[in-house]
């Protein structure tokens, strides 16, 4: 949740930990917002794309299984 992203910061800063040198951040799923915070947050995306392609065929299918949904990494400078 973006509200818990930014209780942490306000931790981290509060602690005076540098994000980035102290201490790293990584966040789930890709917003605008985490590409600018702080020069950049590192994030572990699903592809949402691929993931509605999968339902939807599943959907028409009437497939019951469970497949592997490829994720992406946005390496900034929260690392």
């Amino acid at each position: 949740m973006e509200d818990d992203l930014v209780t942490l910061i306000e931790r981290l800063i509060a602690q005076k930990l540098r994000i980035g040198k102290d201490v790293g951040v990584i966040s789930y799923n890709e917003t605008p917002l985490k590409k600018i915070i702080l020069d950049g947050i590192t994030t572990i995306s699903t592809d949402f794309s691929e993931l509605g392609v999968q339902a939807a065929e599943f959907v028409l299918s009437g497939k019951t299984e469970k497949v592997e949904v490829p994720f992406y990494l946005n390496l900034r400078k929260s690392l």
